[in-house]
């Protein structure tokens, strides 16, 4: 996909967005071309939404570009890529009964693994009894839209649940930063 695709204007703009968001991530391993491979896809996605009657079309091209370098930039920033969560490293020794070969936290791995990936090592299961009951009492309490946003995204991605109830992308973020804000109101930060 080049510029007789999706037009001097889009590539242009891609091209500078790109080169932008490369330079101030910290991945050097990431080249702009990539960050405009991206935001070409999903331009590319996109463009059978595009109504005339709605908008110019290098409005709809910028708005699209400029959400798709939002996504980009939080999904770097997301708390499951974030180093600086870490609180053990997986070299670290852990302690053995006398005799014992020594081993490393990395030895502990496929039993705690699938903790790991779903990014809630040491949470013992009271956690999980708590997160339920606290879940239970503030549903009740969100509007209905909101409660049915909610429930959809305890098992689906926003993705799946934009694609399946055709809430438009933006709306359905704004909808989860409610729903952010009034967990947060409850005093339930610690679960987002």
């Amino acid at each position: 996909m080049g510029v007789e695709d999706i037009g001097d204007y889009a590539e242009t703009l891609i091209r500078f967005k790109a080169r932008k968001l490369a330079r101030t991530t910290a991945s050097p391993e990431i080249d702009w071309e990539d960050f405009a491979q991206d935001m070409r896809l999903d331009l590319w996605r996109r463009l059978l939404k595009y109504d005339p009657d709605k908008a110019k079309f290098e409005t709809f091209v910028a708005r699209v570009v400029e959400h798709k370098v939002a996504s980009i930039i939080e999904s770097r920033q997301a708390s499951c890529r974030d180093y600086r969560r870490c609180r053990h490293s997986l070299n670290d020794p852990l302690k053995v009964e006398e005799g014992a070969d020594p081993a490393e936290r990395g030895d502990m791995l496929d039993q705690d693994a699938r903790h790991l990936r779903k990014g809630d090592a040491g949470q013992p299961p009271e956690e999980y009894v708590g997160l339920a009951r606290d879940l239970q009492a503030i549903l009740p309490s969100l509007p209905p839209e909101l409660r049915d946003l909610c429930r959809r995204l305890m098992s689906r991605t926003p993705t799946e649940v934009e694609q399946e109830t055709g809430i438009a992308r933006g709306t359905l973020y704004e909808s989860i930063q409610k729903i952010r804000r009034r967990f947060e109101k409850a005093r339930l930060k610690e679960y987002l």
